[in-house]
């Protein structure tokens, strides 16, 4: 089903897609063969191109596609793979996209530096688009990334993480490149105010949501199939939100369990363990249905301001809740 789903939201924006592939291209080339090298295994991190895909379907939705739109998608995507690459270091994760890491082929010295060369190019080709407003937004969205990321580190190895501070994390390390892709797209269409403001809050929860099913798959993917390293969070400490939602239901005995896997204090069997647990709960198939609310929420804002559904947006909706197949 989701093949089918990934063929629809597609269909519409082939040819606007091809633009951003020709963007990135040209911005991870390099005269030095050695970094030409390394460029070109980040760019095969790409996968569905979801964050570009979203600014053509939001474009097309409020007020149509104009020329910064690709420009404004290869940024957006240029920064999510600086921070795959930054993130598979973190994660010490072996496979990306089915292949090995660039921390794996090349050092974690390589990666990070390569990571930040990725960035630094996003951001000349965001200041070559001319469009103050995304620059301040996309900049800002950047450091929120960061930001998100610093915050998961520092809540390693802590059972006691709240709900509150989880969604704090995944809004800044994963969601808010979704919003600003999506209100960025309305506003280069020349949408008003409002319009732009529910689109990025779709966006957002978009994010939310496709950060919530990334965590399920963590625990219950399978990594020929999602193609990338699974079960890093367990092994790095990271409370997720199917494991708060265990914690908050389970009894004594797996509450015990699930804090000494958190601090490290178990073997592969006590994970293991855990992970019987969480399959049994039903923990994973209470964060689909708060991924799917999120979904909902977001697809709402965007019928409330422009007075219709978006039947691209739910499609693209039905594809990151569909991931969990």
């Amino acid at each position: 089903m989701s093949s089918a789903v990934l063929e629809l939201i597609y269909r519409d924006i082939a040819s606007d897609m091809l633009e951003v592939e020709a963007e990135i291209r040209a911005v991870l080339e390099s005269p030095v063969p050695d970094i030409a090298s390394l460029l070109e295994v980040s760019g095969r991190y790409g996968g569905k191109r979801m964050r570009p895909a979203l600014v053509f379907l939001v474009a097309r939705e409020s007020g149509g596609v104009c020329e910064g739109h690709a420009r404004l998608g290869a940024v957006v995507e240029l920064i999510h793979l600086a921070t795959l690459v930054h993130d598979d270091v973190i994660d010490v994760a072996t496979m990306r996209r089915r292949q090995e890491t660039v921390n794996v082929r090349h050092g974690n010295y390589e990666a990070v530096l390569l990571g930040d060369i990725i960035f630094s190019r996003a951001i000349h080709l965001l200041a070559r688009l001319g469009n103050r407003r995304a620059l301040l937004a996309l900049t800002q969205a950047v450091s929120t990334v960061c930001e998100g990321e610093i915050l998961q580190n520092r809540h390693r190895q802590d059972p006691d993480l709240t709900e509150t501070t989880y969604y704090t994390i995944i809004s800044g390390k994963t969601a808010e490149l979704y919003a600003a892709a999506t209100g960025l797209a309305a506003h280069l269409a020349g949408a008003a105010d409002g319009v732009v403001e529910a689109f990025a809050l779709c966006g957002l929860k978009l994010g939310i949501a496709f950060q919530i099913i990334d965590d399920c798959l963590d625990v219950a993917g399978e990594e020929a199939q999602v193609g990338k390293s699974l079960g890093t969070d367990l092994r790095n400490g990271k409370m997720t939100l199917p494991l708060l939602i265990l914690r908050e239901q389970a009894d004594e005995a797996t509450k015990a369990l699930l804090r000494r896997v958190i601090l490290g204090q178990e073997d592969a069997g006590g994970v293991a363990l855990l992970n019987d647990a969480l399959r049994s709960s039903g923990a994973l198939e209470e964060a689909v249905k708060r991924a799917e609310a999120h979904v909902a929420e977001g697809l709402l804002a965007v019928r409330s301001a422009c007075g219709r559904d978006s039947l691209a947006l739910a499609a693209v909706g039905r594809y990151v809740l569909e991931r969990k197949l």
